[in-house]
């Protein structure tokens, strides 16, 4: 009768998908599978020939038929599924032969004696492979002092040593003694005392597997306890009850009771293996929304969406340091891998872009893990080419700049030699002139026709002067450095065929290159008017808020203006991009048209050389 005979209590792991351990043999990964399938074929056969032969003659307290089929059934498929997730594994063949240990038990319960007696020495066969399989869940190999400490490396070891021992070596032997209710063929000597050692031994075992079940449940972090979760709970009960069988004994009026509840827990524990396989499922789940989500705004959230992925929060990003040494976190600090993480490295194209620091029990599904590194590095690849073009873009805006700022400087240039030159030699000349004719007035009889041509040469030098002063302010508004951006407006106004009212705020101090762009936006766009729009008056708005210059120049014209039509505004828009600005054209037809910009106020400083027009530059001639 299974529990009656001392058997040594189990753990099953609740997921199958641990990252590899030592190769349990140089075989390649195909030769593993197709012995891993060969072995369940050859279990299950041999599973069926013990529950045919001992279903007839079966103890009527012991296990059904249907539940040892059950069971042993249970353990070998879900052995044979972790054997072909995980070949080089050594938790699948495991499974797989408390499996088969499983029904290698049921030959003690036939009556037919030469069976019996087989059974008695196979008695805790499972027990014996079931105790392995605790100490290497999840990863297929035993903890070591490196990274779990000494005192774990050797209790795993004692224990192994112990219930190894107690169920391959104790158990075959006890049975040489054991008086059982059918003949024993190999009885040498019946040895009363024997049910008391047993028990006493599985009492000990069961006590020292419990304690380490809560030992690795204390000492795991938060993703291996999600593994764990479904072994501690039906570990921890079959333990127990195995535990207090063997403290109160089989004459005990709870035998039965702790019998059936230890008989529940062994059918739960390859359930619970295989709810860890529905666990990674949804893992999988979790990485698909990962996918979603992306592509993301920065590291650091990049960071926490892993994290998240993972339900590791000690998750960390290393990326590679700017001197090309080591790596850093999100934050630009040095990373330092602390002692018992994992590291995995995220590549692309062959290029190794960062690493992933995370917690060892993730690599239990080595798909979801390997999915989120490829999303990773995805992910920080698309970051370094968006990050290259935006560099490529703040050059390319930069490099406008220096060419708006050195044709502006030009301009300014041309402008102050017509200033200082030509209008000079008009102003001299237009005095020389009134001269003469102040001369020839006050002889005693000055010619006349001589006076006409003075006067009307005096007429064209005016006209010729005026005209310089409108050429030399198209090519660039003196009057702006001299008294501001609205003073300058104001005078771009004077003399023009319609009105233009002009309505601001108080501006703040503007730096140059912001003021005369702003100055040609509306300059161009009264130009338009007076040309095209047939209007009868126009309105110019400027407002600065949040850092932000706001101009808007509307007419009641015609509308129905195309942007891209002329050569004006289309310069215009390449200007205002170039300081991060916006232009933009509203004209519908018989509605009039609305040309607006919007223009950041923070110029870098190597674009603000030129100074504010409050400054006073080009003010001095």
């Amino acid at each position: 009768m299974r529990g009656s005979a001392g058997q040594v209590p189990y753990a099953v792991p609740s997921g199958a998908f641990a990252a590899p351990g030592p190769p349990v043999a140089d075989t390649p990964v195909d030769s593993v599978r197709r012995t891993a399938v060969l072995v369940a074929g050859a279990g299950a056969v041999f599973g069926v020939f013990v529950l045919v032969l001992t279903a007839p003659d079966r103890y009527a307290d012991s296990t059904t038929t249907l539940f040892s089929g059950a069971v042993g059934g249970l353990y070998l498929g879900a052995g044979l599924l972790a054997r072909l997730r995980r070949p080089r594994n050594a938790v699948g063949l495991l499974m797989l032969l408390v499996g088969i240990g499983w029904f290698a038990e049921d030959l003690q319960i036939s009556t037919h004696p030469a069976v019996h007696t087989v059974g008695l020495f196979l008695k805790s066969a499972s027990s014996g492979f079931l105790i392995p399989l605790l100490l290497v869940f999840p990863d297929g190999r035993l903890r070591d002092r490196t990274e779990h400490g000494a005192a774990a490396a050797v209790v795993d070891r004692a224990l192994l040593v112990a219930g190894c021992t107690a169920a391959f070596v104790l158990v075959p032997i006890g049975a040489l003694f054991y008086p059982s209710r059918v003949a024993n063929l190999a009885l040498v000597h019946p040895v009363r005392w024997q049910q008391p050692v047993v028990d006493a031994v599985q009492l000990a075992v069961s006590a020292a597997v419990v304690a380490v079940l809560v030992w690795r449940w204390l000492a795991a972090t938060v993703p291996a306890r999600r593994g764990l979760v479904p072994l501690i709970a039906v570990g921890v009960v079959g333990g127990l009850a195995s535990g207090l069988d063997a403290l109160f004994g089989s004459a005990a009026r709870s035998h039965d009771e702790l019998l059936d509840v230890a008989h529940v827990s062994v059918l739960l524990l390859p359930v619970a293996f295989l709810a860890g396989v529905s666990r990674v499922r949804l893992g999988r789940t979790a990485v698909a929304e990962l996918l979603r989500r992306m592509p993301l705004g920065s590291r650091a959230q990049l960071r926490d969406e892993l994290a998240r992925t993972l339900g590791d929060r000690s998750l960390h990003i290393g990326f590679p340091a700017p001197d090309g040494v080591g790596y850093v976190d999100t934050e630009g600090r040095p990373l330092v891998v602390a002692g018992g993480r994992a590291v995995s490295s995220l590549e692309r194209d062959g290029r190794r872009v960062g690493v992933l620091v995370h917690d060892p029990a993730l690599r239990e599904d080595r798909y979801v893990l390997e999915a989120v590194v490829s999303a990773a590095a995805l992910e920080l690849d698309n970051q370094r080419l968006t990050a290259e073009v935006r560099a490529q873009l703040a050059e390319l805006r930069d490099s406008r700049r220096r060419i708006i700022e050195a044709g502006d400087e030009q301009r300014q240039k041309v402008e102050r030699d017509l200033h200082d030159g030509a209008q000079q030699r008009f102003v001299v000349l237009e005095l020389q002139l009134r001269l003469a004719r102040q001369r020839l007035a006050a002889r005693e009889r000055p010619d006349p026709e001589l006076a006409r041509l003075l006067e009307e040469a005096s007429g064209l030098l005016e006209r010729g002067h005026a005209e310089l002063r409108v050429v030399a302010r198209g090519i660039h508004p003196a009057v702006l450095h001299e008294a501001g951006l609205v003073p300058a407006l104001r005078s771009l106004a004077v003399g023009l065929p319609l009105p233009v009212d002009i309505r601001a705020d108080d501006l703040p101090e503007l730096p140059g290159p912001v003021a005369l762009t702003a100055y040609y936006v509306v300059r161009q766009a009264v130009t338009n008017v007076l040309q095209h729009a047939a209007a009868g008056s126009v309105g110019v708005e400027l407002a600065h808020a949040d850092g932000v210059l706001r101009v808007s120049v509307t007419d009641d014209g015609v509308g129905g203006a195309d942007p891209g039509a002329g050569t004006g505004l289309l310069g215009l828009r390449h200007r205002v991009a170039a300081y991060d600005g916006e232009l933009t054209v509203r004209s519908r037809p018989g509605e009039g048209t609305v040309v607006s910009a919007t223009l950041p106020t923070a110029v870098p400083p190597a674009t603000a050389r030129s100074g504010s027009p409050s400054a006073g530059e080009g003010g001095a001639r």
